[in-house]
C-alpha cells in the first residue's frame, strides 16, 4: 500500500532539496569566479565590443548593423555566463568541484589566475599581437611549460573563439545575401585544423610569456596539478564551458 507523506514532511523535503540545489549552484559560481572564468568572459565581451567598432568603421552600414545585431543575440553576456555555469556544473563531480575550488583559493592558484586573466585582458592581447619579447628559459622550465601545454585547453579555446566569430560572419553574410548566393554553414568548421596549425607553433613561447612571473617551483606545482585527476577534470570542464558559452 502506498503511504502518503505528511504535508509538513513533503515541505521539509522540498526545502532540503532546494537547499542542496542552491548550495551546488553557489559552489559552481564560486569556482567560476575563483578560477578566472568570469573575468575571461568579461574580457571576451570587451574584445567583442572592439570588433563591433571595427566592423562599423570598415563595413557598409547595413552589413555592420546586421553583424552587430547577430552578435548581440548570440553573445549576450548574461546568457553566456549562464551557459558556462550550467556546463561547468554538469561536467564536474562534487569532489572535482571542491578540489578545484581548493586549488584556486590557494596562493598558487591565485598567482595562476592573476597571470591568466592578465593574458586575456584587451591591453595584453594587443601587446602580444605586436610580438612577444624573447625569453631565455631553463630546460627545466621549458619541460614544465611543455607539460602544461599538453593539459591546458588553450588551443581548444582559441579554436572555439575563432570559429565562433567566423560562424557569425558567415551567418550574417547569408542573411544579407538572402539566399541568392549561400555560403555553406560548415565552411568555418573546415578551418578548424588550419586555425590550430597556426596557433600550435606559438604555444610554447606564449605560455612562457603568460607565466613569466611564476617561479620555477610554482610552475612545476601547477604542471603537477594540471596532470592530476582534479586538474584534468577541471580543464576538460572549463573547455566544455567555453564551447557551450560561445555556441548556444
Amino acid at each position: 500500500m502506498t503511504r502518503i507523506l505528511p504535508r509538513a514532511l513533503w515541505g521539509a523535503l522540498f526545502v532540503s532539496l532546494l537547499g542542496l540545489g542552491m548550495s551546488a549552484q553557489a559552489d559552481t559560481l564560486q569556482l567560476y569566479r575563483a578560477s578566472g572564468m568570469e573575468t575571461h568572459q568579461q574580457h571576451f565581451q570587451q574584445a567583442l565590443e572592439k570588433a563591433r567598432s571595427r566592423y562599423a568603421a570598415q563595413l557598409p552600414a547595413a552589413v555592420a548593423d546586421n553583424l552587430v545585431r547577430k552578435s548581440n543575440e548570440r553573445f549576450d553576456a548574461d546568457r553566456m555566463h549562464a551557459r558556462a555555469l550550467a556546463s561547468l556544473a554538469v561536467n564536474l563531480s562534487d569532489d572535482q568541484l571542491l578540489d578545484a575550488q581548493q586549488f584556486y583559493r590557494s596562493e598558487l592558484g591565485e598567482a595562476v589566475v592573476a597571470a591568466e586573466t592578465r593574458a586575456t585582458s584587451p591591453a595584453e592581447v594587443s601587446r602580444m599581437q605586436n610580438g612577444l619579447p624573447p625569453l631565455t628559459i631553463s630546460a627545466e622550465r621549458e619541460a614544465n611549460l611543455k607539460r602544461l601545454g599538453q593539459q591546458l585547453p588553450a588551443l581548444d579555446m582559441g579554436e572555439e573563439v575563432s570559429l565562433a566569430f567566423a560562424s557569425l560572419a558567415t551567418q550574417s553574410a547569408n542573411d544579407m545575401l538572402g539566399g541568392l548566393l549561400t555560403i555553406p554553414d560548415g565552411l568555418a568548421n573546415q578551418r578548424r585544423s588550419s586555425i590550430r596549425a597556426q596557433m600550435e607553433p606559438n604555444l610554447p613561447q606564449t605560455l612562457a610569456y603568460v607565466y613569466r612571473d611564476l617561479t620555477d617551483a610554482q610552475l612545476n606545482a601547477y604542471a603537477d596539478w594540471s596532470e592530476s585527476d582534479s586538474g584534468s577534470a577541471f580543464f576538460r570542464a572549463s573547455s566544455a564551458a567555453a564551447r557551450d558559452a560561445l555556441n548556444p
